[in-house]
């Protein structure tokens, strides 16, 4: 009977590679598709979502109003309000709801909508432009295609704020009437006409105001003037003065000694020119010098150090409690903001407060239209807060009392207080300071390693030498010799030049330069000796700027200070210390020292809407129509057959 053998580790080894070869042939045969189109597809899907909420909820109503504002709405408040439910992201994770918004602002002649949405795989923004179909009653689109009757429109406006003119708009209604030509046929005839529309150019500002974006700042100043303190010193002088003279000193001249001073210098010659004999030589060469390491690795050995603490104080400081012995109330009129409206009666003013007209103008209902429907005149006013403020003045008083342990310091408080460190490179035990320190050694390899502390190496230095292309060892290692021609001189003569055109230079016949008064030559071989004349005085006795005599000063002269008060003899002057009292003055922080006294600047701003200018754009308007003439419309000479 044949007895069934179990499966051995090589036969699961084998199978187990062939499953993973067979796993691998399935990833080459059939690759993982390619997700990234889908998952930008649910991002684009969402981001969609978001902006066809938004169009739907911004109705003309709910639009900002005026050029530049803009209104925000988060993910979150479009979730909360049950705008929309929450997004997902191709990982099935809801998106951001507060980094996910929907802005929309009104620009001159549209509205811009920017919808960014930020998820886990993907995050990015899209901006699109709406126009007067996107945002206009149903009258303004009936307007704007022109279909039934006909409008001729002047409108003209000023660009200052305070007198800002609008003609009323002028309607002149043309009924549509059919012409015929022999009862048979209906034309249509071209009218051209020029169209100008006011169009915003700038922002201007009032006199005195710096135009800043659409924002007008002025800034005002008041300037504080405090006595300054005054601080006195004395100062300590001295006062100095010529002495008196008792009785003159006088002068006693001799004739000087006369002496020598020997020196040398090269004397001069005359030379001979030889040609410079050609010969064989062998000269030293300098052998090449090549290094290298014998690297062992060092010998660590560990060391731990203990110390003491560091014990200091240091203080901790904070700003002193300031009052002052008076104040100063001021109650002034303070712009808050502005109002439009169309309602032409709203000033007022009450004890507090005042709503205040500043100017009106008139524009068209849709604003974004090319045509006009209707004007409607708008009224801007300034509303106003009774503000009262009041300034502290005189001298601050400086207090800690509301700060316990601290004491004053000037303007601020200090309290003491004890520290304890470790000193540098040591580390805090709890109990004590440790340092531990690893120290490498290469003595174990004899003194000729030395350690290499940037990777803790031990290096031995082994130097070889080796000699130059055309030359030869020697038995110096370091000295190399190479055999060459040379150009050589006696030794009695000096080489000049070198190669083939070199010459020997013999010099012979010296001779020294001719005596002076002052001064003798004498032969010396190649060099001369010099003997210079030189003048000299006995002890206590000057030499005279000619060299011609001696003189010394008698030190007989006397001087007194008699005669001036307080004063004490020094020498040849009277000299007395003079104090005097010095006064300086100094300001508190903040101001700065004009004099005796002491000046601040205070300074507020006032920011105001910029008003908006405007220029006048003209275009050609055409038009068909069966009417031969148009009020307003010239005829272009063109017509056109419609039945």
């Amino acid at each position: 009977m044949e007895e069934r053998r179990g499966l051995t580790i090589k036969d699961l080894l084998i199978r187990l590679i062939l499953i993973i070869i067979f796993i691998f042939l399935l990833i080459w045969l059939f690759p993982m598709p390619d997700l990234k189109p889908l998952n930008n597809q649910i991002f684009a899907d969402n981001i969609n979502r978001m902006k066809d909420v938004a169009k739907s909820y911004y109705t003309t109503e709910r639009l900002p109003q005026n050029i530049g504002d803009s209104k925000r709405m988060t993910l979150k408040e479009m979730i909360d309000n049950h705008l929309i439910l929450p997004l997902m992201d191709s990982k099935g994770k809801t998106c951001n709801v507060n980094d996910s918004y929907v802005e929309i602002t009104k620009m001159e002649n549209e509205y811009v909508i920017k919808v960014n949405l930020s998820c886990t795989d993907q995050k990015d923004y899209i901006i699109e432009h709406f126009g007067c179909y996107d945002i206009c009653s149903d009258t303004c689109k009936a307007l704007e295609s022109g279909t039934t009757t006909l409008y001729e429109t002047s409108r003209k406006s000023t660009t200052k704020r305070t007198n800002r003119k609008t003609t009323t708009t002028t309607k002149k209604i043309v009924d549509n009437w059919t012409s015929t030509e022999n009862n048979t046929k209906l034309y249509e005839y071209q009218f051209v006409r020029n169209v100008c529309n006011d169009v915003f150019d700038s922002y201007t500002c009032p006199t005195g105001y710096a135009l800043v974006g659409d924002s007008c700042m002025k800034y005002s100043s008041e300037t504080e003037i405090v006595p300054a303190t005054e601080n006195k010193s004395i100062v300590s002088g001295v006062d100095t003065l010529p002495a008196k003279v008792v009785s003159a000193s006088t002068t006693e001249k001799v004739d000087p000694t006369i002496g020598y001073e020997t020196s040398t210098v090269s004397a001069g010659y005359k030379a001979s020119v030889y040609t410079a004999t050609k010969k064989t030589v062998t000269r030293d060469v300098t052998a090449d010098e090549y290094t290298s390491y014998d690297v062992k690795g060092a010998v660590a050995t560990t060391t731990t150090t203990k110390a003491s603490y560091n014990v200091y104080n240091v203080y901790d400081t904070i700003d002193a409690d300031v009052t002052y012995p008076d104040s100063i109330q001021k109650t002034q009129w303070v712009y808050v903001s502005t109002k439009t409206s169309t309602d032409p009666g709203l000033a007022f003013e009450s004890a507090t407060e005042k709503l205040e007209y500043k100017y009106s103008w008139q524009d068209l209902e849709c604003a974004n239209c090319n045509k006009s429907v209707a004007m409607i005149t708008y009224y801007v006013y300034w509303r106003y807060k009774l503000v009262t403020t009041s300034e502290p003045t005189g001298k601050p008083i400086y207090s800690c009392a509301r700060f316990n342990g601290y004491t004053l310091d000037g303007t601020k408080c200090k309290k003491k207080r004890t520290e304890k460190s470790c000193p540098d490179d040591y580390t805090d035990t709890g109990s004590g300071c440790k340092k531990t320190e690893t120290v490498y050694s290469c003595s174990k390899y004899g003194s000729d390693y030395k350690l290499d502390k940037t990777n803790n190496v031990c290096k031995k230095t082994v130097t070889t030498y080796g000699c130059p292309k055309g030359t030869t060892k020697t038995s110096n290692p370091k000295v190399c010799h190479e055999t060459v021609e040379d150009y050589i001189c006696p030794s009695n003569m000096e080489k000049q030049g070198s190669g083939s055109s070199a010459t020997c230079l013999l010099k012979h016949d010296y001779y020294c330069p001719a005596n002076t008064n002052t001064k003798t030559y004498t032969l010396n071989g190649s060099m001369c000796t010099v003997k210079t004349k030189v003048a000299t005085c006995e002890p206590g006795y000057t030499l005279s700027d000619d060299k011609k005599y001696c003189f010394k000063n008698d030190s007989s002269t006397v001087y007194s200070c008699e005669g001036y008060d307080g004063y004490t003899l020094e020498g040849d002057k009277c000299t007395k210390v003079i104090n005097t009292e010095k006064i300086t003055y100094s300001c508190d922080k903040g101001y700065t020292l004009d004099g005796t006294n002491c000046v601040r600047t205070i300074t507020e701003s006032d920011t105001i809407k910029a008003e908006k200018l405007y220029k006048t754009y003209c275009s050609q308007e055409y038009i068909w129509s069966t009417s031969t003439s148009l009020d307003g419309w010239s005829y272009t000479g063109n017509k056109r057959q419609i039945n």
